[in-house]
């Protein structure tokens, strides 16, 4: 018996939107004072090469001067299609035909702390065929189709936790990472037997982000930072960029759930430094702590900065920053407050290719250098081998 297999895969993904790896724990948004959310949608569309695939997606992050995040959407609808399936029987007798279809599809990365997966096998026939008439491409000795849709699933999550949420801010970008392995085989029982199976696949991605307008965020709040100093401090620090003519102070807000917030100070506005901070001690409690800043103007009317997430608790998840960065082509990591253990390290470049995959041991806070690279841009992705955490950083060599 005769077999031939020749497989072509060919994967588009069509996305509308995106996310951040986190493992921490908060609660829905909703919009200051009653406004109406939208949305922010993006399109993206990828070819993946032929047979098994693992590649790495890109996606924008969400700019704060835009709004505010109050949920993110995704739905991964994944398709698979026999573009030509044939079977052929040569022998002089009636023989059986019968085809199965393997795919398993794994999605990792921002907000997803249990990967979005999917499993499929299915098997087709089994097909008649009747004796070989001395004319091959038809009759009942041959079976055949084309362009048949053969598996059709959907995954969806949506994401409203705030803690996550708050990593989706930024002018850069965020990582997934998108497996699909796909199989396929044909037989046909006894005798002399041709097979031919083309078969495609296709993902798609809905991502989209809830929002809220900019008209209720304060315009002129920059860089807010919630920092932990000790396991029983924090400090609040944001620049003001304030306008000398309008009637308004800062409130600092603090909440335990990520949903009602206390007001935990009051300061005024300073025109003339324009940077502002604030020291707030947990008095030894620990666990998950939310701030955002509440700008009140005179008339009553407020304003709120994005949430903030401090973990008052040793956390695994890697905190490093890239030194120097840019860089005439050195690349060192510079671990802050990280415990000590094995990380790996993967550096992609802007076509999303893996050009440096090597791991560590990280005994602390430490500076570790990790090699030179060519100019150009570049994504460094560090993960702790344990707890599987990673966080992503961009390189830029001059």
């Amino acid at each position: 018996m005769r077999q031939i297999y020749p497989r072509f895969f060919t994967v588009s993904l069509s996305v509308i939107l995106l996310l951040s790896i986190n493992t921490q724990k908060g609660f829905a948004q909703t919009c200051p004072g009653g406004q109406p959310q939208g949305g922010t949608a993006y399109d993206t569309t990828i070819a993946f090469p032929a047979g098994v695939t693992l590649t790495d997606v890109k996606f924008p992050q969400f700019n704060p001067t835009n709004g505010m995040v109050t949920c993110v959407r995704l739905c991964v609808t994944i398709t698979g299609v026999v573009d030509t399936l044939a079977m052929q029987n040569f022998a002089a007798s009636g023989q059986t035909g019968t085809f199965t279809y393997n795919r398993k599809d794994t999605m990792k990365g921002p907000g997803l702390v249990t990967p979005l997966s999917n499993n499929a096998n299915q098997t087709y026939g089994p097909y008649g065929l009747s004796p070989y008439d001395g004319v091959p491409g038809s009759g009942g000795d041959f079976f055949g189709f084309a362009d048949s849709t053969i598996l059709t699933a959907q995954l969806c999550r949506t994401l409203t936790d705030s803690a996550t949420i708050a990593e989706f801010y930024g002018t850069d970008s965020v990582t997934y990472n998108y497996n699909i392995d796909v199989s396929t085989s044909a037989s046909i029982t006894g005798g002399s037997s041709s097979t031919l199976v083309l078969t495609s696949a296709f993902v798609n991605f809905h991502f989209e982000y809830c929002t809220c307008p900019a008209l209720v965020l304060p315009l002129n709040i920059n860089a807010f930072n919630a920092n932990k100093l000790t396991n029983n401090k924090v400090e609040l620090k944001w620049t003001g960029l304030d306008d000398p003519y309008a009637n308004y102070h800062y409130e600092p807000e603090m909440s335990r759930d990520g949903a009602k917030f206390f007001t935990i100070g009051s300061l005024p506005k300073n025109a003339m430094t324009e940077s502002y901070n604030m020291l707030y001690t947990t008095n030894g409690q620990t666990g998950a702590w939310f701030f955002r800043i509440k700008q009140v103007y005179s008339n009553g009317y407020a304003r709120y900065s994005n949430i903030q997430y401090v973990d008052m608790e040793n956390s695994g998840s890697p905190k490093f920053s890239l030194y120097p960065n840019p860089s005439q082509g050195i690349v060192g990591i510079k671990f802050d407050n990280s415990s000590a253990g094995h990380y790996e390290i993967q550096i992609y470049n802007s076509q999303g290719q893996i050009i440096v995959n090597k791991a560590i041991v990280v005994g602390g806070s430490s500076y570790v250098q990790i090699g030179v690279l060519k100019g150009g841009n570049y994504w460094l992705r560090l993960t702790n081998k344990q707890s599987l955490e990673s966080c992503v950083n961009q390189l830029i060599i001059k």
